[in-house]
């Protein structure tokens, strides 16, 4: 007797149960709890203009040694996925700048970890930075320096 399959029937469940997974991936990557984002929140949002504003804040604000990578010197050269920033080597950020329409910025937030990506209009030059609430307050987690990756 030969075996009948109800495709549908697997099609169905497969299908609710890839709506599932989408729908709390995409909700996961923005939202942290209740409707704000963490990055939009009144918290967030007074540490970052201080960061970029008052360099000795700053220089609390960031976990030393820094994860991070530094840009490539040219486009044969690999970017080396364990560099760390030290605190000797730090040069101060500034707020953010367009450069007159040049540069766009993104924010997004994953588990409490602010992500912010900073690239030119031909996405050929990118930036990003990481900052994750610690027990003493937010601070610069990983830093990815602008350059071609």
């Amino acid at each position: 007797m030969p075996l009948k399959i109800n495709f549908s029937r697997y099609f169905v469940v497969l299908f609710i149960l890839s709506f599932a997974i989408l729908s709390c991936r995409n909700k996961a990557d923005t939202v942290e709890s209740g409707d704000q984002p963490v990055f939009e929140t009144k918290e967030f949002q007074d540490f970052y203009k201080q960061f970029g504003a008052d360099s000795a804040f700053q220089m609390e604000h960031v976990v030393f040694p820094l994860e991070g990578m530094k840009a490539p010197a040219d486009t044969t050269t690999m970017a080396d996925q364990d560099f760390r920033w030290q605190m000797e080597d730090w040069v101060i950020h500034r707020p953010y700048d367009d450069s007159n329409g040049t540069f766009n910025r993104e924010f997004k937030s994953i588990n409490g970890v602010v992500i912010e990506k900073i690239y030119d209009n031909s996405g050929t030059f990118t930036m990003e930075r990481r900052f994750g609430k610690l027990s003493s307050g937010w601070h610069l987690i990983y830093y990815r320096e602008l350059g071609r990756y």
